[in-house]
């Protein structure tokens, strides 16, 4: 088949049927098969047909998931873990919650980014709709009142001829499309990546966030991993293994690290500032009751929520100080004319 991984919707939508199944009593096989049958064509639908013949050869759920190439590493091998554990069904309807919240925080992310896009596209139009056609037309208005333009006007209308006669508009649009190509090549390459993390990371107006999302994403996997029946030791370990974000994964070595050298969860896990002095103490007393894994999903929703009102609060300052600029470079354009035209109007008065 290829690689043909499934989105976060996609993956929360079969972890939850495929518990459902499980809760009805049914055979695996037998559901993953009515699955199929009102599955509409699409690649969900190639999956299943993966998995249904490899089930037909009497091999496990999680080896037939790993087979079909469409599903993650983490949702393999927490299916794994919740054969063996006995738990599978719980296991699969966490995965559900867990993949609504990745689809959910993606979905907040990809709309915080693309409202500012779409106002500042729409305030380069209006620029270039300013300084190439309006203000020519002022221009000649100038030169029939006798007037003479300022030397500011005169850059903006040499700016203007240059994208009247088609060659900026051509070199523009070409070094975009450059640029586009050049980020997306380079974000596929893992150093590209982790440049792009890293610097997100020490941004200081995504570093917050980031640290947020950070926090969730932590959370939410050791929920996870602890809650189905796996020790704190082997939580780390896979999750070393199936983290897929560089910089969550580091820190998680870190941790694992720090174990290792004797030190406790709670004392390795404060040196790596993902929590608030008094979310440790929270993972500090559940760790104590042996409830840590609910203080795990406690701080989940807590971050998750935090996470949302970090991104609303971003686009929000982002709006004003767009709306800003433009006013301002609108404003410089049209001063640089008016003004000539105003002391020519109060003249011939």
């Amino acid at each position: 088949m290829g690689n043909k991984n499934l989105s976060s919707s996609e993956l929360s939508f079969f972890c939850m049927q495929v518990a459902l199944v499980l809760k009805s009593g049914m055979l695996i096989y037998d559901g993953i098969n009515m699955m199929y049958d009102d599955m509409e064509n699409g690649k969900v639908k190639d999956c299943l047909l993966i998995i249904k013949e490899e089930l037909k050869n009497r091999m496990p759920l999680y080896k037939a998931m790993e087979k079909s190439n469409c599903f993650p590493p983490y949702l393999i091998n927490m299916c794994h873990v919740g054969s063996l554990t006995g738990t599978l069904e719980d296991v699969l309807k966490s995965l559900s919650e867990y993949y609504d919240r990745e689809e959910f925080l993606k979905l907040r992310i990809k709309n915080s980014i693309f409202y500012p896009a779409m106002l500042f596209i729409m305030m380069s139009c209006v620029i270039i709709l300013l300084v190439t056609k309006i203000f020519p037309i002022f221009e000649d208005m100038l030169k029939d009142l006798g007037g003479e333009i300022s030397s500011e006007a005169s850059i903006l209308l040499s700016f203007s001829t240059g994208i009247m006669a088609g060659k900026f508009t051509m070199y523009l649009v070409i070094a975009i499309i450059v640029l586009i190509i050049s980020c997306f090549l380079l974000w596929k390459t893992e150093k590209g990546k982790l440049s792009f993390n890293s610097f997100l990371n020490n941004f200081f107006l995504t570093k917050s966030i980031i640290n947020k999302i950070t926090a969730f994403r932590f959370s939410s996997s050791m929920s996870l991993l602890l809650s189905s029946g796996m020790n704190m030791d082997k939580s780390i370990n896979l999750l070393i293994e199936i983290l897929e974000n560089s910089e969550l994964k580091n820190k998680v070595e870190l941790l694992k690290v720090s174990m290792d050298q004797g030190n406790s969860f709670i004392e390795s896990l404060s040196k790596l500032n993902i929590y608030s002095k008094m979310h440790m103490q929270m993972l500090s007393m559940g760790s104590k009751t042996g409830e840590i894994d609910n203080v795990m999903k406690k701080l989940t929703q807590i971050y998750e929520n935090e996470a949302d009102e970090a991104l609303s609060h971003a686009v929000a300052l982002i709006e004003p100080v767009l709306v800003g600029i433009l006013s301002i470079a609108i404003g410089i354009i049209l001063i640089s004319v008016m003004i000539p035209l105003m002391n020519i109007m109060s003249s011939i008065g």
